[in-house]
């Protein structure tokens, strides 16, 4: 009867401990996947954000959307963010009450109509005036606005999820502001801009990119509860939009059929049964820790080309920040030229190929003197600790652009030439502040961009002379327009 009595508090005992242990590992990994997906798209809303920078800051357009209405600039503006960006809705909200101008994919319409026609409107143009407001400062002339830089996208502009269209999107909304201050804005409430982008098929693939869940989608307007984490979406009014979820990872492959041959067991050998439950045991944990293991390096790296992703280059940066009086670094800031004739020409596997070959010259160039990330699309960013001398910055940055310039083999026996450009900002004499840094080697990026591509420039150079005008596009942004034009007319 002891034994007995023995061998059922054991099962018992077994049975709550696999039930405790099962729920609990579940628990812990949904919660992981949540924070891990709810970075990714904080991250993608502040790009959206980052990706308006060149129209929203900028004298030239408040001269050309605040102080007079430019149609013709504006449909330039509204074709630069859908043509480079995928911006899938553009709106101008002028003075917070009138939309200006919004687009349609590829066509912009300019309209002047009440902002009362669209309700979901009101709403984040009343919380971006209120951000302008707070930001506002007078100037001689007019008014102003405080800098950007070392300021979170949070405290200037409005991020979140609307319907518009009738659809769902996640938009970012930014007052149009000078950058160098040779002009001033008027009295009274602000000229918004407002990008989104629907919440479909296309998007959810690209926020899947990195933590690769399985069976993840977006799922609208939904009062019965979906099984596995769960992300909802609510708009600025409080309105219920929908959701994303997906079936977690999680190690959590039932125990019972274990446990149970091993509890039959013990009726004959206490003994053995001992023995047997440490081994599955060992097994469990071995299985935990190279799930976790896995989990971990997804949530660090590109899929794609295994180069660390932006969460793991954020990481770096903010420790190297950190170690800054003892270690100097650079932020090399690069994006491939040319890279959409590729896709388009060639389909999406080539753009593939071409991106996994510029990531192994990249981290060839680069070595274990600094670390190379993908931080999305065709972006690289580099943290270089090795020597941050203007030389050595030189000739590395002709390196890797050598290194990128030298033909791709697709398949299909074709070739594909990219190039390369570069933004360089050091550390710290551009900057001590991570989002600093990074924000400098942007612009640093842009000017060698505004040069002519496949070239390098430090963030200095943007001191010396300024793009006089900063809606200029390059050849290859011409030749795009007149193609998305011709598609319109």
């Amino acid at each position: 009867m002891l034994a007995a009595l023995l061998i059922a508090v054991t099962s018992i005992s077994l049975l709550f401990v696999g039930f405790i242990a099962t729920r609990a590992s579940t628990q812990q990994t949904v919660a992981n996947e949540e924070r891990l997906f709810e970075s990714v798209l904080s991250d993608e809303m502040r790009a959206l954000v980052r990706e308006q920078l060149r129209i929203t800051s900028s004298d030239l357009s408040v001269e050309n959307l605040i102080h007079r209405f430019n149609q013709t600039y504006a449909r330039q503006s509204f074709d630069m963010l859908w043509g480079d960006y995928g911006h899938d809705k553009i709106i101008l909200v002028s003075g917070g009450s009138t939309v200006l101008a919004e687009s349609f994919e590829d066509y912009t319409h300019i309209v002047n109509r009440p902002i009362g026609e669209t309700p979901e409107l009101e709403v984040i143009v009343r919380q971006q005036t209120s951000k302008y407001m707070l930001n506002r400062v007078r100037v001689p002339g007019g008014f102003g606005h405080r800098s950007l830089q070392d300021v979170t996208p949070a405290n200037y502009a409005t991020m979140g999820f609307a319907r518009l269209d009738g659809k769902p999107v996640m938009f970012g909304a930014m007052p149009v502001i000078p950058d160098r201050y040779e002009t001033t804005l008027p009295d009274g409430p602000p000229t918004i801009l407002i990008s989104a982008r629907y919440i479909d098929d296309a998007l959810a693939e690209q926020l899947n990119s990195q933590p690769n869940f399985q069976a993840f989608s977006f799922q609208e307007v939904t009062t019965a509860p979906l099984d596995g984490p769960v992300r909802e979406v609510w708009s600025q009014s409080g309105d219920l939009l929908g959701a994303f979820h997906w079936e977690s990872g999680s190690a959590t492959t039932s125990i019972w059929p274990t446990i149970i041959p091993v509890i039959a067991i013990l009726s004959v050998a206490l003994g053995a049964l001992a023995f047997g439950i440490a081994w599955r045991i060992g097994r469990l944990t071995s299985s935990l820790q190279a799930s976790e293991q896995q989990n971990r390096y997804l949530a660090l790296h590109d899929t794609l080309s295994g180069l660390g992703n932006r969460l793991l280059f954020n990481r770096v940066l903010d420790s190297s920040v950190k170690e800054l009086q003892d270690n100097r670094f650079a932020v090399l800031h690069c994006d491939l030229d040319k890279f959409k004739a590729v896709n388009d020409t060639y389909g999406h596997a080539a753009g593939d190929a071409v991106i996994k070959a510029i990531a192994m010259r990249l981290q060839e160039v680069i070595g274990r003197q600094g670390l190379v990330c993908r931080i999305g699309g065709d972006e690289f960013m580099v943290i270089y600790r090795k020597d941050t001398s203007k030389e050595r910055l030189q000739s590395l940055c002709s390196d890797l652009i050598a290194s990128a310039q030298a033909p791709v083999a697709l398949p299909g026996e074709h070739e594909a030439c990219v190039g390369l450009s570069i933004g360089i900002a050091r550390a710290p004499e551009d900057g001590r502040e991570p989002e600093q840094l990074v924000g400098q080697s942007d612009a640093a990026l842009y000017h060698s961009k505004d040069l002519g591509r496949s070239r390098y420039s430090f963030f200095t150079d943007t001191l010396q002379k300024m793009p006089a005008d900063h809606s200029a596009d390059t050849q290859d942004d011409r030749e795009h327009t007149g193609l998305r034009s011709a598609k319109t007319a």
